[in-house]
Protein backbone atom coordinates (compact mmCIF):
# COMPACT_ATOMS: atom_id res chain seq x y z
CA UNK A 1 0.00 0.00 0.00
CA UNK A 2 1.29 3.71 -1.36
CA UNK A 3 1.64 6.25 1.80
CA UNK A 4 0.46 9.28 0.09
CA UNK A 5 -0.07 12.73 2.06
CA UNK A 6 -1.95 15.85 1.57
CA UNK A 7 -0.47 18.84 3.13
CA UNK A 8 -2.14 22.50 2.95
CA UNK A 9 -0.46 25.30 4.26
CA UNK A 10 -2.78 28.67 4.90
CA UNK A 11 -0.88 31.69 5.61
CA UNK A 12 -2.57 34.49 3.75
CA UNK A 13 -6.40 35.27 5.71
CA UNK A 14 -9.19 37.32 4.80
CA UNK A 15 -9.16 41.14 5.74
CA UNK A 16 -8.77 41.89 9.13
CA UNK A 17 -6.50 39.27 9.87
CA UNK A 18 -2.56 38.63 10.55
CA UNK A 19 -1.13 36.74 7.89
CA UNK A 20 1.10 33.56 9.12
CA UNK A 21 3.90 33.08 6.97
CA UNK A 22 5.30 30.71 9.20
CA UNK A 23 2.54 28.02 8.35
CA UNK A 24 3.47 27.83 4.67
CA UNK A 25 7.42 27.98 5.68
CA UNK A 26 6.25 24.61 8.37
CA UNK A 27 4.12 22.69 5.86
CA UNK A 28 7.30 22.85 3.40
CA UNK A 29 9.35 21.26 6.14
CA UNK A 30 6.97 18.86 7.04
CA UNK A 31 6.83 17.20 2.79
CA UNK A 32 10.51 17.31 2.94
CA UNK A 33 10.14 15.01 6.41
CA UNK A 34 7.71 12.44 4.55
CA UNK A 35 9.39 12.46 1.32
CA UNK A 36 12.79 11.59 3.11
CA UNK A 37 13.34 8.11 2.47
CA UNK A 38 15.26 7.48 6.05
CA UNK A 39 12.41 9.32 8.19
CA UNK A 40 8.90 9.44 6.26
CA UNK A 41 9.19 7.45 3.22
CA UNK A 42 6.30 8.40 1.61
CA UNK A 43 5.46 8.01 -2.09
CA UNK A 44 3.55 10.75 -2.71
CA UNK A 45 2.96 13.89 -1.15
CA UNK A 46 0.72 16.61 -2.66
CA UNK A 47 1.31 20.58 -1.20
CA UNK A 48 -0.84 22.80 -1.42
CA UNK A 49 -0.07 26.26 -0.34
CA UNK A 50 -2.88 28.87 0.55
CA UNK A 51 -5.82 27.08 -2.16
CA UNK A 52 -9.36 27.53 -2.56
CA UNK A 53 -11.82 25.50 -1.35
CA UNK A 54 -12.03 23.82 -4.79
CA UNK A 55 -8.19 22.93 -4.89
CA UNK A 56 -8.78 21.15 -1.44
CA UNK A 57 -11.86 19.34 -2.48
CA UNK A 58 -10.41 18.05 -5.47
CA UNK A 59 -6.97 17.11 -4.35
CA UNK A 60 -8.39 15.06 -1.73
CA UNK A 61 -9.98 12.72 -4.00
Amino acid sequence: MAKVALLIGVSEYESGLTPLPAATKDVKAMERVLLHPEIGGFDDVTLLLNPQRQAMEEARH
